[in-house]
């Protein structure tokens, strides 16, 4: 008897795995990026999780494109090798804040065969918690080293006091 009753519960333990398989096939993730890019992932958060008035405006050798961002704020970019980008990230009532990427010696010392990819998060501040003040530029760097291509991150949160310049109408 209980032989029968383990037949059914391996059945099933294979039915399940060969589901699990061909699920994983399905939702795999997108293929490699050729050897001249770097890709990108971020995650996005504001406070009110609405994402549908927020840009990820990407800035690349004086072109400028808007990445998709998801509903719950996850965007990819793939970018250039031997390339700077500038990422800026605004949404209405929010500081805006940029990210500055430079893929310049991504594909040295170890990493010529390896796909190049930066996972990094964003949170932006909502104007009237900063006081008055704006970031005095770009709040990170990605970079890869000269040496031996491995990633650099820097971060400079220094805050100014925003510009109120308002236009003239005449």
């Amino acid at each position: 008897m209980k032989r029968r009753t383990l037949i059914p519960l391996h059945i099933g333990i294979c039915a399940a795995l060969l589901s699990h398989t061909g699920s994983a096939k399905a939702g795999s993730p997108p293929p490699a990026p050729p050897l001249n890019e770097v890709v990108l992932t971020g995650w996005l958060h504001v406070d009110d999780l609405a994402m549908d008035d927020v840009t990820v405006e990407v800035e690349v050798d004086g072109r400028t494109w808007q990445a998709q961002l998801s509903e719950g704020g996850r965007f990819t970019v793939a970018l250039p090798a031997e390339a700077e980008a500038i990422l800026r990230f605004e949404k209405p009532g929010h500081l805006t804040k940029e990210v500055m990427v430079d893929t310049r010696h991504a594909r040295i010392g170890g990493f010529q065969r390896r796909d190049r990819r930066i996972r990094f998060a964003v949170v932006l501040e909502q104007e009237r918690h900063m006081a008055g003040l704006d970031y005095r530029g770009p709040v990170g760097t990605l970079s890869f080293e000269e040496g031996g291509g491995c990633l650099a991150v820097a971060h400079d949160r220094t805050m100014v006091p925003a510009r109120r310049a308002k236009q003239m109408v005449f």
